[in-house]
Formats: C-alpha cells, structure tokens, sequence
C-alpha cells in the first residue's frame, strides 16, 4: 500500500455518480452541477502537538489491494490513516464528533474491469467514478493523541461501571434485546447503562452488535445518556449510601464470558424453551440481579373532537424487579405538575414547543426536596441531600435584594449553595457540568449560590428553590461531575487552527464586577470556534459567544464542532482542489514535533493578552479572530454584528492598540 501525500494541482471531474450527471435533479451530494472532484484528502492531526498530516487521494495516488475474499480490486484507506497517524505521533485516533467510537476509513470497490496491468490512463480512470462517490466528504479530519487508552477488556470496564454504579448510587444495566430485524434469530442488541432504580424499559433497542462491543466501547458519558429521558417516571428517593468503609476500594472483578452466558440463557423461558424479548443484568447492592423481559400493552384513551380513541402500546416489562437498594433513601416529597395535568396522559404533555414543560421539565412531577450528587474523578463522590426546611412555621431565608420588576430574591443557607460544598473539595465551581453531557443553563446560579426568587407574595423561598433546581431531573437527582475535560492549552489549538488553515475566533467577557450581584453572570465567560480563513466579512456567524464559564469548556467544544468551518472551507467548484495540510515540516527537530509527545512551548500562551482585552471593556464580550498574518479585535455591535476596533500583526500589538485607545 502506497500513497502520494503532496497536494496536485489539477482534479478529474466525473459525471456525479449519484444522479448520472443530470443537473435538473438537484442531487444533494453535487448540488445540482451534474459534476463531482474525483479527489478527497484525509487529514489526522495530534491535538497534543499540533501536528498535521494529510493524504490526498486521487487517481494513482493509492494502491489498490484485493479485498478479503479475493473477487474484487478495492482502495481501503485504513492503510493510509495508520499511516498518517503515525506521521504525526498519534497513538490513538477518534473522530471529533463521536471521540468514544472507532473510526471507519474510506473504502470504496473499483469497477470489474480494473486490472493492475492496464496502462496508467485507463487505470486511472476506472478509479475516478469510486473516489468521486466516496468524496461526498471531501475533507475529512480525525484527531490524534499521543498517547493510547489501554486496550479494551469487558472485564475490566464493566468492573469499573460496577464501581462508579455504586459510588453514584445507581444501576448499571447490561441490556440483551432480540434485533428487531431479526426477532425470530438468535442476534441481540446490546446495551449498557446507568439507570435509577425501578425505570422502565426503554422503547428502543441498544446501539451495539455485540456484548464485547457494548462492554468495551461504552464510556461513563455514554451510560449516562438520555439518562434524564427513560428516568421521567423513577420513584424519587433521598440517597443514604453506605459509610465509606462498606464501599469497595476498586473495581469488582466481573467474569464477562459468564455474564454474557447468563444474560444469553435468560433470553429463552426456562420452562417452556421459548424465546424472550430479552433480559437484563442489574448491578445494584455489590452483586448482579438477572431478570427476563416480557412484553406488556397499555390502553392511552385520546378525546378528540372526533370523539374518543384508544391507541394500545405495546412495551417492555422487568418480569420481576430486584430489592430496593441499601443506599436508597426516604421517598422525596413531590406533587404532580398543574400544567401537565390538564392533559389526557402524562406522556403527552407538549405545552413547550421544542419538548417538555417549561414548568417541570418533562419530569411531569413537582419536587419538594432533592439529592445532589457531585463527582470529581473516579472515587470521589459525595450526595447531598436538601429536604425542606423543617420549624413551625418553616424557615425563611433572608431576603438579599430585588429583581427590577420588584420580585425578592432570597438566599438560602450554605448547605444549599454548590460553592459552599465545591470549596470545601477543592473542585472548580466553573467546571461543574452534568453527568448526562447536558449544559447547564439558567439553573447554574441557583445551584451555585443558593438563590431563589419569590413569584408571588407569601410563597415559601426554600419551595421555590428546590422546585427550580429540579427542573428536569427525574427522581429528584441532580447528579454533577466538576471535572475539566482533557484538552490542550489554547497556544496548541492556535497552532493547529493555523496548520488546518483555519483560523480561530475566540471571544472572551469579563464578568468579575458582578461577583456577588445575585443572577448577574460572574467570573470570566469564554468561546472559540475554529472558522475559514476569511472570516473577516463573515465574522457575525462565526462569533462563539462567550458563554462557557471555563476556558477548557470552549476548548473542548472547539475542537467538537471543527467540521462546521472545515466543510465550509472545502471549494465549491468541483475543478478545483481540496488543499491537504500538513506542518510536519515546521515540527521536525522540536519539542512537541511528530514522534515527540512532548507538548509544544514555543507558541505564546495567548491567555493573558485575550484576558487584557477583556478586562479592558468589562461585561462586554470581545471578539478576537486569529490567523498566521494578523489579528483582528471585534466589538458587539447591535444583538447580531460586530465593529472592528483593531487590527495588528500579532495579538500583542492588538492589546496594545485597544489599551492605549488607538
């Protein structure tokens, strides 16, 4: 397998695979043109070091090999990203938008009449027609770290979920499902997940094929998600764990091939040979509780102005549910949304337009109390549990101010303020985020310090306040993570921004006036975007915004969403080429370079210049655009625009206009 790296300068154009070269169909994959680029470039770039490496394939740039059955000729590109990878000192390489999953390297089957024998031209040729339908993503990027994970092991990672269940005071559920497309086979999907005790089923089947797929690939985030959708209906309980002396000092060993056995068997009736709908294993209490799955149906009455119809779904049950959990405790008060109940069934609550109510956020339940759990790394944990205040009458916390339209705003004691308890771990308050990958939003100062504000006269602040927090969170827990993602510092994501070709626009407020000042943002507020290199007359759709409360927040969600300017920058004329990046040149002989995992020092940290900026215009949001040649500093201008207030060759000489006022 051989691959020509360097750019060309000339592309061939084919009639677009998809819609036969026809322009009159407007074909999404050509825009209507009739015509596509038999070229696309695979870029892996090590976010530790900023190295960049591209292969651009072409017609005669890749070898094409025998596929595994020998029948067919066909170019497989996995060759070629190991190879890149390797260029550029990546031991591990993720796609940005899905970094727990395996990459798929292009592949595409030539034509039958392929043979290594014919002349160039005609070899060539048949090998447009492939490339050209395979370029439906011209540019494609993937990261790369310096150093591995470790290699998978079912074993070792469903241990390690067993023990982050129990210190979170969960289930994690191991989920075997007959293939809806096959329920009459032997084939499964799997799943794994973390659950609160006594949720239903959900309706959709797990996304793996296999045990060892869902065992391995499966990460803490990805147990947690859509946590918050099949938890709407759990009872909701205060948590009492178990004292730190009961709790294992590290991962339980688990036996993945029994495990899988069991699970397998459940999927058949004992007594009768009969096959299931599927089964599952429940880690709760130390130990594996095994259940079957049957199917179950529910009558929803509808009243229409029809009249009234009954719609029967069809579900899943547990057949049998294990014992309460030693760590769950007294039930937590709630009563039923009043704007939900006006509805026929509870599940058909949509009096908020993009999903859910704005009352009790989908949970269809008014909570009176709530556990919070906070989790910083693997085995540190710690639930708090916020009942009402108790006295007769119930206390009232004081009174800190007034929102403008004349409402009070109250502060409830410490043991209700997130800060209070953060400090007390030595956690960063502005790398709190939810363990279910879900933003938090308004509900951050709240949480945070303990406000609360009363709508009407005479309502009780601590009602209030739990009522806010619990917003969408089934059960009455809020369950939290205060650890930084693992990102590079911002000197690194300039410098790949700059190999990409890209720039990078980053905007930063400085909010440190109002700490203190109740539901007033607080502290600094940051976000970054990588964007085409001539942002400048498109600045007002690349701003980020600075909203993120901690700078490696932004960097993380940069490097998440760095296709939106990467596909933006591939050329709309199908004659002309996708550029391939590569800076291994600029990394050869230094520290950081390719095959050195070593971080790269010599580029500024930009950070304090960036926070100069915005300490100089406080509460505004400054915008600034980065490229290899110069330095623009933007200003908002109206709620949708920018003004430009300077310009300079480096971020330094930027500072120093705008300090000085020039």
């Amino acid at each position: 397998m051989t691959h020509d790296p360097t750019p060309h300068h000339t592309v061939t154009v084919v009639s677009c695979p998809r819609c036969d070269g026809s322009p009159a169909a407007a074909c999404p994959r050509c825009g209507g043109a009739g015509k596509r680029r038999a070229q696309f470039v695979l870029t892996v770039a090590n976010i530790d070091t900023a190295a960049v490496a591209s292969a651009n394939v072409v017609p005669g740039a890749v070898t094409p090999t025998r596929t595994d059955d020998g029948r067919f000729w066909c170019l497989d590109l996995a060759p070629v990203v190991d190879d890149l990878a390797a260029q550029v000192g990546a031991a591990h390489v993720y796609d940005p938008e899905l970094p727990g999953e395996p990459i798929f390297a292009p592949w595409a089957e030539l034509p039958a009449g392929w043979q290594p024998d014919l002349p160039d031209h005609q070899r060539h040729a048949l090998e447009a027609g492939p490339i050209a339908g395979e370029g439906y993503e011209p540019w494609r990027i993937w990261y790369g770290r310096s150093a591995a994970p470790p290699p998978p092991d079912p074993a070792r990672r469903l241990g390690e979920l067993c023990e982050t269940a129990e210190l979170l005071c969960l289930d994690l559920v191991v989920e075997a499902r007959r293939d809806p497309l096959a329920p009459d086979s032997d084939r499964f999907r799997w799943d794994v997940r973390f659950e609160l005790p006594g949720s239903p089923v959900p309706a959709g089947t797990g996304r793996y094929g296999s045990f060892a797929e869902a065992a391995t690939r499966v990460s803490v985030a990805r147990a947690c998600y859509e946590l918050v959708d099949r938890s709407q209906h759990a009872p909701a309980h205060y948590v009492t764990p178990r004292p730190a002396s009961g709790i294992s000092l590290g991962p339980p060993p688990v036996d993945a091939d029994q495990l899988e056995r069991r699970i397998v068997a459940d999927c058949t009736a004992l007594l009768t040979g009969e096959p299931t709908p599927g089964a599952h294993a429940i880690w709760r209490d130390g130990r594996w509780w095994h259940t079957t799955l049957r199917t179950t149906s529910t009558d929803t009455s509808t009243n229409t102005d029809a009249g009234t119809s009954t719609d029967t779904a069809v579900r899943l049950a547990r057949s049998w549910q294990p014992p309460p959990p030693s760590w769950q405790g007294p039930p937590i008060p709630h009563r039923r949304c009043p704007d939900c109940t006006h509805l026929p069934h509870w599940e058909d609550c949509d009096c908020e337009p993009i999903g859910g109510c704005r009352t009790c956020g989908g949970s269809h339940r008014i909570y009176h109390g709530a556990t919070v759990t906070i989790a910083a790394g693997r085995r540190r944990v710690r639930h708090l549990n916020w009942p009402p205040l108790g006295g007769t009458p119930p206390a009232t916390p004081p009174w800190i101010g007034y929102h403008p339209g004349g409402k009070a705003i109250h502060q409830l004691p410490p043991e209700y303020q997130l800060t209070h308890h953060l400090t007390a771990l030595g956690l960063d308050p502005t790398e709190l985020a939810t363990l279910d990958g879900l933003t938090m939003h308004l509900r951050d100062h709240e949480l945070l310090h303990g406000y609360t504000t009363v709508h009407r006269p005479g309502s009780n602040p601590v009602t209030a306040y739990l009522k806010n927090v619990t917003n969408g969170h089934p059960g009455g827990r809020i369950l939290l993570h205060a650890t930084p993602p693992k990102v590079p510092p911002l000197a690194t994501v300039v410098k790949l921004a700059y190999a990409l070709g890209l720039a990078l626009v980053v905007s930063v407020a400085d909010h440190r006036r109002n700490d203190g000042i109740p539901y007033q943002v607080q502290g600094l507020r940051w976000g970054i975007r990588f964007a085409p290199p001539d942002t400048t007359t498109h600045l007002d759709r690349w701003n980020p915004g600075a909203h993120q409360p901690s700078l490696p927040k932004a960097i993380a969600q940069a490097l998440e969403h760095l296709r939106n300017a990467s596909d933006v920058t591939v050329p709309t004329d199908p004659t002309t080429p996708v550029p391939a990046p590569t800076n291994l040149d600029d990394h050869a002989g230094e520290p950081g370079g390719a095959g050195d995992a070593r971080p790269d020092n010599g580029t500024p940290d930009p950070v304090p210049a960036l926070t100069a900026l915005a300490t100089h215009h406080p509460g505004t949001a400054v915008t600034v655009l980065l490229t290899p040649r110069r330095c623009e500093v933007h200003l908002p201008d109206g709620p949708h625009h920018t003004k430009l207030i300077a310009t300079a060759a480096t971020l330094d000489g930027a500072v120093t206009a705008v300090t000085a006022d020039i």
